[in-house]
């Protein structure tokens, strides 16, 4: 009999269902199969949007900010699960592209909010009309699994959200 490469039993078939080939090596670790579940559904989103350069989270840092006056970056981080660091870079290129503007406090010059302009309540509007129908797929693949995996995904979040073992 001729030997497998260890390529041929690292990598699964390719699903019948035109699926993607996973390495054996990933086959059962969750992390990974979360990453490719929310990549492609990101892509699916901006696909849908018409925006390919749409990064993932700005609708839900947009959608925050549509449902409040200002927000310190720092009150965004907190409410969106995101980390400051990779905030920050979302919210500059919010604002070159003029969907949102910085307002320093003035009582301390290092310190500032962000707010929706105009074109940015509109771009929010927009893909919160395409999120309804995204959400509405991602319902019918969930069907009667939905509850359960909001719950694991939440677990998930606030066991990760906070540890300090990681």
């Amino acid at each position: 009999m001729v030997a497998e490469s260890s390529m041929d039993r690292n990598m699964l078939a390719t699903p019948a269902d035109g699926g993607m080939s996973v390495p054996a090596l990933f086959q059962n670790l969750i992390g990974y199969h979360l990453r490719v579940a929310q990549e492609t559904s990101f892509q699916g989103f901006a696909k849908a949007a018409g925006k390919e350069d749409l990064k993932p989270g700005w609708y839900a840092l947009l959608t925050v900010l549509a449902e409040r006056e200002s927000m310190t970056p720092s009150e965004l981080s907190r409410t969106c699960g995101r980390d400051r660091s990779t905030l920050t870079s979302s919210l500059k290129a919010l604002s070159n592209r003029g969907l949102i503007e910085r307002r320093w406090n003035p009582d301390d010059q290092r310190s500032y909010s962000v707010r929706l302009t105009e074109e940015g309540r509109q771009m929010q509007e927009r893909l919160h009309a395409i999120a309804v129908v995204h959400e509405l797929r991602l319902d019918e693949i969930a069907g009667e699994d939905k509850a359960v995996l909001i719950a694991v995904l939440g677990r998930i979040a606030a066991t990760f959200g906070t540890s300090e073992d990681f």
